[in-house]
């Protein structure tokens, strides 16, 4: 069933409006997705989306094997750039509260065609990044599942997993978001206490000096150790991402352009602080370096060494609660720009994609990324490839977006209303510098070692399926379904 669709015209406003479908008016769209969402479950949707847990027990063991223990520094460094680029898209949450946020807030500030990529970009950094949360979930629950632990056998639960994360957010915001705050408390009393014990057995035990935390293997190589540090580095660029995932909520949320650009912030900051309380721990619990490295779950490995299974066991449930909620999280903001992008006519097969439900929720969306999603899995079956697509991807996205709040030196000032800010946002010129030359040097080291060039040349290539489209679009100079918020003010 859809929705009415009529557009408010910007001076229209109706009786009987709340204040936040005011907001949604003066753009030039009605209410049409549930909005249900607080302050609480804005911010566990982006501290799931970030999800310490699954970045960890995804890509900890190949930042292992490739620099070391030295390599949980990259953390710290990956998250100071990380709360630049978070700062950024505060601001920008602030005066656009749209669902579609790299798309609209792209095309508010750059015009139609920068944001067209950035949306693009953003569909395949989360079409490709979902499924690698699910693929590390898989990973960890073959196991336990006592199936063998075979490439074929990871990749069928991942794509059990995708279909349950569909089947979720199928019903509705409300279920979703509920998952999604049971998680923020599975995680913390998972991963992040367990940590916490180790990190306190590691000390009382003396199992490692500090110093141990700065050792790294030779690196031979035309590179040499920039491109082992540019390699470790996968594990922070891919989970310190999607902090703005919040912002994709922005029709379901109350009172967007106040909770969100607080989810956005807190979300990164109580990240990059918890992983790495949990990043020392582990690390200087570290049994036997060898040993570690070389397993297939290392973080299961130094949890084995030190608690008896009943401990283990309960940990891992936790661990796995926290990874299905960011695989819920994923699907859900990832849902939401396939939909916004489609409600303007700017994706194939929009006015199908663009469909709500009786849920009230873009259903047709939900399971046609959930196809693409799996489908990317048969031909992937690998987790680095996985991931090392989706960070590139969305650092491109990120590029394309702050490049965006440079192009002028002063903004126009917001239309206020009692409903709300509604106008372009004013970045600070040195924050949305030194945001966008982070993201540029991050994904040069992301790109050019040779570990990476597989990731590259995946990264380009959907990139070119995107350019298949958007020529065409172009040249039939089709208007959008809906007007853009440049349109309207």
């Amino acid at each position: 069933m859809e929705t009415d669709r009529t557009l408010h015209k910007p001076s229209q406003i109706l009786r009987g409006e709340s204040s936040d479908e005011q907001v949604l008016a003066r753009f030039g769209y009605r209410q049409e997705l549930r909005r249900a969402v607080g302050f609480f479950s804005s911010f566990a949707l982006s501290f799931s989306v970030i999800s310490v847990t699954t970045g960890l027990f995804a890509n900890y063991g190949e930042g292992l094997r490739t620099a070391g223990p030295a390599f949980i520094w990259t953390w710290l460094i990956v998250g100071g750039g990380q709360l630049l680029v978070a700062l950024v898209f505060a601001r920008l949450a602030t005066s656009i509260p749209l669902s579609g946020y790299a798309y609209h807030w792209a095309r508010r500030l750059g015009g139609p065609n920068i944001a067209w990529w950035a949306g693009w970009m953003m569909i395949v950094q989360f079409i490709t990044g979902m499924p690698g949360v699910c693929y590390a979930l898989a990973n960890y629950l073959v196991p336990y599942l006592r199936l063998e632990g075979s490439n074929r056998n990871v990749v069928l639960v991942t794509v059990g997993v995708l279909v349950l994360i569909a089947l979720i957010n199928h019903f509705g915001i409300r279920l979703a978001s509920l998952v999604n705050n049971l998680s923020v408390g599975a995680e913390i009393l998972g991963t992040v206490l367990i940590g916490a014990l180790l990190l306190v057995v590691a000390l009382w035990r003396h199992t490692h000096s500090w110093t141990f935390l700065f050792a790294h293997p030779a690196q031979p190589g035309r590179l040499g150790y920039v491109g082992a540090f540019a390699f470790s580095s996968l594990m922070s660029a891919w989970t310190l991402t999607g902090f703005e995932g919040a912002a994709n909520l922005a029709e379901e949320t109350h009172a967007p352009t106040r909770h969100i650009p607080r989810a956005i912030v807190m979300s990164e900051i109580l990240s990059v602080a918890l992983g790495f309380l949990v990043l020392l721990g582990f690390t200087l619990a570290i049994p036997a370096l060898g040993a570690v490295a070389a397993h297939p779950t290392p973080l299961l490995f130094i949890i084995n060494a030190y608690f008896p299974p009943a401990v283990t066991h309960a940990t891992m449930l936790l661990v796995f609660i926290s990874i299905f909620a960011s695989a819920l999280a994923n699907l859900t903001t990832l849902t939401r720009m396939v939909w916004a992008m489609a409600r303007d006519g700017q994706l194939p097969f929009s006015s199908w994609l663009s469909r709500v439900s009786a849920h009230r929720v873009p259903a047709h969306a939900i399971w046609t990324v959930t196809l693409l999603s799996s489908l990317f899995v048969l031909w992937a079956k690998g987790e680095v490839v996985i991931t090392g697509i989706a960070t590139l991807a969305g650092y491109v996205t990120y590029a394309l977006v702050m490049g965006t709040t440079l192009r002028r030196r002063e903004a126009p000032e917001a239309h206020e209303s009692p409903a709300g800010p509604v106008g372009t946002p004013a970045v600070p010129r040195a924050l949305g510098t030194a945001a966008l030359v982070w993201t540029l040097v991050l994904l040069g080291m992301l790109s050019l070692p040779r570990s990476a060039w597989k990731n590259s040349g995946a990264t380009l290539i959907v990139a070119l399926a995107g350019a298949a489209w958007y020529v065409p679009l172009r040249r039939k100079s089709r208007a959008p379904a809906r007007p853009a918020p440049g349109d309207l003010c």
